[in-house]
């Protein structure tokens, strides 16, 4: 294959794919790193725990370095579903209800592969994560966004999900807490999508991966604890948000045993299974002290009231976070997209935030602010993008 021809496949399966570029990052890769300060990372800023730490050494000292169960370690399994009950009221076997995957990444691809026939269509409101568009891409499925505002704080309309279904949809997606608005679907709006899912005989699929960023005034509902449902959800969680364990990849599925029995296959061709040093790690996280997490939560309380405060007294407009590390920020009442304003950010005042074109059809004019960066950066990076906001509209 000549390199011309490579490049012709390369471009084409990227276009395929609708993998976007550098765009959804935050700006150009030129740009000298010293000096910059992020503020829309998804990764936690604070350390992973020490006990989580030191069960992935004992874990290695004690020769966990075979394959796992395709499920993972029951006892991992078992800690899961403890976790499932004390929070979401929810009763899962362990033997054959509950997957252990590299990461919620994994699962969620797992599901699609699983579920999805070329043409299936999947529902989920807009804006949404932007890996979504490559796990539909990737198994076929048709990705149908169901608009939300910045003026109803992103919470969907049950009912326009209702009218987006046709005789192709398989599946509703929903992420609460969301990434990358910060909403939490109140009960409510869950119990009409319940009722519109059992009514159409829909799979839903429930990404809870930030169950445990939940602010003041807010709370979290599962819908798989809703009448009717755990037998048609497919609960997605796992350990990288709520323990900084990023790069140990684990997260899980909770979901009926048929369901678990068809994705297994799948899971298995992906990576066989979890890696066995990090469910080990994930075992400890679950069943391990809690009192590191009290000032983790207090801190993101805190530079979220720093956000809103900053952002407040510049005059943009932002979907309330109610949950998770992120929210949407508006930029058009700047005259300018998303794409835009963070560029002008990393080239003028060296802060980098990501543009909102990667997440779905409605955050082209927003961009993704985090709380996982430290009150000090914070407050420079605010007094920074104020600076950036007056010569834009001293231009204009």
């Amino acid at each position: 294959m000549s390199p011309s021809t490579a490049q012709d496949l390369a471009e084409r399966l990227l276009s395929q794919r609708a993998i976007r570029g550098m765009e959804s990052l935050g700006g150009q890769t030129s740009i000298p790193l010293e000096g910059i300060i992020n503020v829309g990372s998804g990764t936690p800023s604070f350390p992973t725990p020490e006990h989580v730490i030191a069960a992935a050494h004992r874990a290695l000292d004690d020769g966990y370095t075979a394959y796992t169960p395709w499920l993972g370690y029951l006892d991992l399994r078992e800690a899961i579903a403890e976790k499932l009950l004390r929070d979401n009221a929810l009763h899962y076997n362990p033997q054959d209800e509950i997957m252990v995957t590299t990461g919620a990444q994994e699962a969620l691809s797992v599901i699609c592969h699983a579920f999805f026939e070329p043409g299936d269509e999947m529902i989920l409101p807009d804006p949404y994560y932007n890996e979504y568009t490559r796990w539909a891409s990737n198994s076929g499925a048709v990705l149908v966004g169901v608009p939300t505002s910045q003026d109803d704080d992103f919470i969907v309309d049950p009912e326009a999900i209702a009218e987006a279904i046709t005789s192709k949809t398989k599946m509703i997606a929903l992420t609460t807490p969301n990434n990358p608005t910060g909403t939490v679907l109140p009960a409510t709006v869950l119990e009409r999508i319940a009722e519109i899912a059992v009514e159409r005989d829909l799979i839903v699929l429930s990404d809870e991966l930030y169950d445990q960023y939940i602010y003041p005034s807010y709370c979290h509902t599962s819908i798989a604890s809703l009448p009717q449902m755990k037998d048609r959800t497919i609960l997605v969680n796992g350990f990288s948000k709520t323990y900084a364990m990023t790069g140990f990849r684990v997260g899980y599925i909770a979901a009926p045993a048929p369901f678990v029995s068809a994705m297994l296959p799948i899971k298995h061709s992906f990576s066989i299974c979890a890696c066995a040093v990090s469910q080990r790690a994930a075992l400890a996280a679950l069943t391990g002290p809690t009192s590191w997490w009290e000032p983790v939560y207090a801190a993101c309380k805190a530079r979220r009231e720093q956000w809103m405060e900053g952002l407040d007294d510049m005059g943009l407009t932002y979907g309330t976070p109610m949950g998770s590390y992120v929210f949407l920020i508006d930029t058009s009442s700047l005259g300018i997209s998303g794409s835009e304003f963070s560029q002008r950010l990393l080239s003028d005042e060296k802060v980098r935030i990501g543009a909102g074109n990667g997440y779905g059809t409605r955050a082209a004019n927003h961009v993704r602010g985090s709380l996982m960066i430290g009150e000090a950066d914070l407050e420079e990076a605010l007094t920074r993008t104020r600076r950036v906001i007056e010569r834009i509209r001293e231009a204009t």
